[in-house]
């Protein structure tokens, strides 16, 4: 290739010439002429004569005259004296017959994609709490302390220094899950983005606590509107657990939810609140929905807890004081 010519221009343009004189003419133009050899013996160059004062020697006629000042012509290179054939300096591609692959390089062998088929796989999960806090969580939400730890020496000093009797070693409180857990399952239309982390949360809750002491119930925007054993569950009335068993509720008390959706009103949770505390039990509510999303009426009549990745194992206390 020559400048921005390419052979195969040249080619094409050579075949659709007619003559020698018409492919010559197109070679010179397209840039690929033969160039003529260099001379490299030039003409020696003429001196100019010394002056003389002789007014006879002068020469005659001064157009004709010689002078240093006038550049020397260079040799005119002569043509040639037949056409030359511009094809033999072009290095034209040899035709390859069909399926003959020449020297080429065997390409390596390529595994093959697998077939779509129509099985969905399902997405990877990442849960809403940290995955190695989710345990420490679920017990600092379901334990109850008991006083059953070591002896309170400080309520003995004082019971003694009151001369009261000690009719039992007072003991300091320690949490403990052996009275188990209701966990509330709100499968509402505002708690459907989240319905892995409520079955995740479920499966968790039950390794941390006990498969038999795990009372799981479902329910649609307010348990008060009927709660059932299932997902597919009957409505019927909301029993609260026996005295002394902690409910978790996994809902977002009616924030979400599309637009004329009848979510769960201020005085169904207030009525849910009151018959708990009436069976003896104490309820906590993870809600999915930052805190800032939250009406004013939610942590006066259920302690929250935010279910997110900002939830610390240590925090839970104080956020459900």
């Amino acid at each position: 290739m020559r400048g921005e010519i390419w052979l195969g221009d040249v080619v094409r343009a050579l075949e659709a010439a007619g003559t020698e004189e018409e492919r010559v003419r197109i070679a010179g133009l397209l840039g690929f002429a033969p160039r003529p050899a260099p001379v490299d013996d030039a003409p020696p160059r003429r001196e100019p004569p010394p002056p003389s004062d002789d007014p006879s020697t002068r020469p005659s006629r001064e157009p004709d005259s010689w002078t240093a000042d006038e550049p020397i012509a260079p040799p005119v290179p002569e043509e040639p004296a037949g056409p030359v054939d511009v094809l033999a300096e072009l290095p034209l591609l040899r035709p390859v017959p069909h399926g003959h692959e020449g020297d080429a390089v065997p390409r390596e062998a390529v595994e093959p994609l697998a077939r779509p088929t129509g099985v969905r796989l399902p997405l990877p999960h990442e849960p809403l709490l940290v995955p190695h806090w989710t345990g420490a969580i679920v017990r600092a939400l379901l334990s109850r302390p008991v006083p059953e730890g070591p002896v309170d020496i400080p309520a003995l000093i004082d019971t003694l220094a009151h001369e009261r009797p000690v009719t039992c070693l007072p003991r300091l409180p320690v949490p403990t899950l052996r009275y188990g857990v209701q966990v509330l399952v709100d499968r509402g239309a505002g708690m459907q983005p989240f319905r892995r982390d409520q079955d995740e949360l479920l499966r968790r809750v039950r390794a941390v606590v006990g498969e038999e002491l795990v009372e799981a119930g479902y329910f649609s925007d307010a348990p008060q509107r009927g709660t059932g054993p299932g997902p597919r569950w009957t409505r019927t009335a909301y029993r609260p657990p026996r005295a002394g068993r902690p409910v978790l509720v996994l809902s977002d008390l009616g924030l979400g939810g599309p637009p004329g959706h009848r979510r769960g009103t201020r005085e169904e949770w207030t009525d849910f609140a009151c018959a708990v505390r009436r069976a003896g039990c104490e309820a906590v509510v993870l809600s999915p929905y930052p805190a800032r999303r939250w009406a004013v009426w939610m942590p006066r009549v259920l302690p929250l807890v935010g279910w997110d990745r900002t939830t610390r194992p240590g925090h839970v206390g104080r956020r459900r004081a």
